[in-house]
């Protein structure tokens, strides 16, 4: 599969020369041409040589929307086949001189991130009319319909409803409900915003087309490897333009369906792969996700690891742009921080991707309880648990594990894979269980740790295991005394037999 970019010649007007974006581009191995203007004309399928392009276009140029649109009519993916970058804006950040490098490192990443990007789903996409008017031509020829990406699960290795169901408790807008084997997802109440990518932790069983983690790794690390001295600006779809005076120095842009697609991880694996200052750009009031709140108590609990591993500038490291605070001063230019760690370190997929991080970052020590965290925090009465096994069945990420032997039973916990979604503590049936998001620098690292062990009693006539001594203590006082001795000590085969 090949991958190349379009660039428009009008961008020439706009004080970008195709000609140096196109031959860096080329240098640098990925294949571009110049294409004439106006960009509006651009289609996917006008470069048949390339399985999927890259539109470079002038701020007049095509909309999403109309990318999408055409490569569908083209026969391409939809959300992976085509897509568009606003060279000009995208290149905004900077000194004028530096430009063509800035749209060509944003192109390149792209690209990247397209290229990892794996096809959509059949189904991922439901049509819309455009929001403003449409000719009656339009409206017969489809040329004015809009392919909306939406939210699909259980494509592959999703654990199921009952196990786990983490995108059904991060869905903003409740479009994704507990099906009897999967979640399923309601296209008409979906708004694309990618929180259930993130939630998930089986990589491809939650989707959203053109977001998936791996084209945002890929994205993120061509910037991380390439441009030195500059920051990353994540921003939401529907955000406006960054003022150039709010942000001092080199930005390079990382677009999202939405903020709610955030985790720590997007800022601290950034960090930790040497890039200067990462910022979240989001669309503030207006968003129907509510995406700040959940911006904000990620920024947060970043901005406390970082005090943790001894950095001194928090919040020049990770910064939250919103429209309303763009008369707010704007912070140091990224140049002037000093690069935190190793590219390789680089991943968004949580909890596993923060504990890297955070380890690479140097926090070692430390406690931290908020919203924000990846983790949760379990606390355990050894002493009341009857070694059910309950909590592990419904662990989505196997951080609590059971084991019945024929000799013992043991309950371990690995701290670092428990994303504090609290199905556990909601399913003990003595309430020895408690859950709150937040982590435990000294706690992570360790692997699975033991909670509870207990023998297993064996049936008096044939031997087999009964169950572990712990649950049958706790049952004894509640049975009848005539019934439990006619039945303690045997299986429920033997049991069976009277």
């Amino acid at each position: 599969m090949t991958t190349g970019v379009a660039i428009c010649a009008d961008l020439a007007s706009h004080g970008l020369d195709p000609e140096v974006v196109s031959a860096s581009l080329e240098d640098d191995g990925v294949p571009a041409a110049i294409v004439p203007g106006p960009c509006g004309r651009a289609s996917a399928g006008d470069w048949a040589e390339w399985d999927r392009v890259v539109l470079a276009v002038c701020p007049e140029g095509p909309s999403d929307d109309e990318i999408r649109s055409r490569a569908r009519r083209a026969g391409a993916d939809a959300a992976v086949g085509a897509a568009r970058i606003d060279a000009v804006e995208a290149s905004s950040h900077g000194p004028d001189d530096r430009r063509d490098e800035r749209a060509a490192a944003v192109l390149r990443a792209r690209t990247a991130g397209l290229a990892a990007a794996p096809p959509s789903p059949p189904d991922a996409f439901r049509m819309a009319l455009p929001a403003g008017k449409v000719s009656r031509r339009s409206l017969l020829s489809s040329a004015g319909v809009r392919y909306l990406p939406v939210a699909t699960v259980g494509e592959v290795g999703c654990r199921g409803s009952v196990a786990c169901g983490l995108c059904v408790d991060a869905c903003p807008v409740s479009a994704i409900g507990r099906g009897a084997r999967v979640p399923e997802v309601d296209k008409e109440t979906c708004i694309g915003c990618g929180a259930c990518v993130s939630a998930c932790p089986v990589d491809g069983a939650a989707r959203l087309p053109g977001a998936d983690l791996v084209r945002f790794e890929a994205e993120f690390e061509r910037l991380a490897e390439r441009v030195d001295g500059a920051g990353i600006v994540v921003r939401c779809a529907g955000s406006p333009p960054v003022p150039e005076d709010r942000l001092t120095g080199t930005w390079l842009p990382v677009d999202v369906p939405c903020l709610s697609i955030l985790t720590p991880a997007w800022a601290l694996s950034a960090l930790a792969a040497g890039v200067r200052s990462i910022a979240f750009r989001g669309c503030g009031g207006e968003c129907g996700a509510n995406s700040p709140d959940r911006a904000m108590s990620t920024t947060r609990f970043v901005r406390e690891s970082l005090a943790l591993a001894g950095v001194a500038d928090p919040e020049d490291r990770v910064r939250l742009l919103f429209p309303e605070d763009d008369e707010l001063p704007a912070g140091p230019d990224p140049a002037e921080l000093a690069p935190l760690g190793d590219p390789s370190v680089l991943g968004l997929r949580e909890p596993g991707a923060s504990e890297v991080a955070l380890a690479a970052l140097g926090a070692a020590c430390g406690s931290l309880v908020g919203d924000g965290a990846p983790f949760g925090r379990v606390s355990f009465d050894a002493d009341g648990c009857t070694m059910c096994g309950l909590c592990a069945g419904v662990c989505p990420t196997g951080a609590i594990r059971f084991d019945q032997g024929a000799v013992a039973a043991s309950l371990e916990l690995d701290r670092s894979a428990c994303v504090g979604c609290g199905h556990c503590a909601a399913i003990c049936p003595e309430g020895v269980l408690s859950v709150e998001r937040g982590v435990d620098l000294e706690e992570l690292g360790r692997g699975a740790e033991p909670l509870k062990r207990s023998p297993v009693a064996r049936c008096r006539r044939c031997g087999e295991p009964v169950a572990p001594t712990a649950m049958l203590d706790r049952l004894r006082p509640l049975l009848d005394p005539a019934v439990l001795a006619t039945t303690e000590g045997l299986c429920q085969r033997c049991r069976g037999r009277g």
